[in-house]
């Protein structure tokens, strides 16, 4: 997420992040964005942990479904909306739904089943078409993007 938000950022994209990013950036208060306090237009967005505010186990709550609302009005918006989560699965359906690529990354391993530090394999979802998924497969080393964020940065609840 850190590499498409700094991509986008070097286009000349606002870039705002609900964690800190080491390149120019606003710091998003998702709360308010979730209580329509922010009006956003043309920007890029991360959410990190999107879990923390989309948990598909309070899919019914007030907070899921403000943020759920928003979420589908992206495109009306011009908004890039990036999300992590450590399992898809955890998320709001109705997100879900509406995330047109998915992106999975999984550890690589040598011959000896030992893993490679800091590459990743990436498989990636173009949902845009659910019938007819588009898959792209490609390996990359992550280690030239961990300056530009705290890897180990918690994001909490906004409650």
């Amino acid at each position: 997420m850190t590499r498409y938000l700094y991509s986008d950022q070097q286009k000349g994209l606002q870039v705002m992040a609900n964690y800190g990013l080491n390149f120019p950036h606003e710091k998003l208060d998702v709360l308010s964005l979730m209580q329509s306090e922010i009006d956003l237009h043309g920007v890029s967005i991360g959410i990190d942990e999107a879990t923390v505010f989309l948990d598909c186990r309070r899919s019914s709550s007030k907070m899921n479904r403000l943020l759920s609302y928003w979420v589908l009005q992206t495109r009306k918006r011009d908004v890039t909306l990036y999300f992590c989560t450590q399992d898809f699965g955890m998320i709001d359906f109705r997100l879900m739904n509406h995330t047109h690529i998915r992106i999975l990354a999984d550890p690589v391993y040598d011959k000896d089943g030992n893993e490679i530090e800091n590459v990743r394999q990436y498989r990636s979802f173009d949902m845009r078409n659910p019938r007819r998924p588009k898959v792209k497969q490609f390996i990359m080393n992550i280690e030239p993007y961990f300056g530009l964020y705290d890897t180990n940065e918690i994001i909490l609840p906004p409650f």
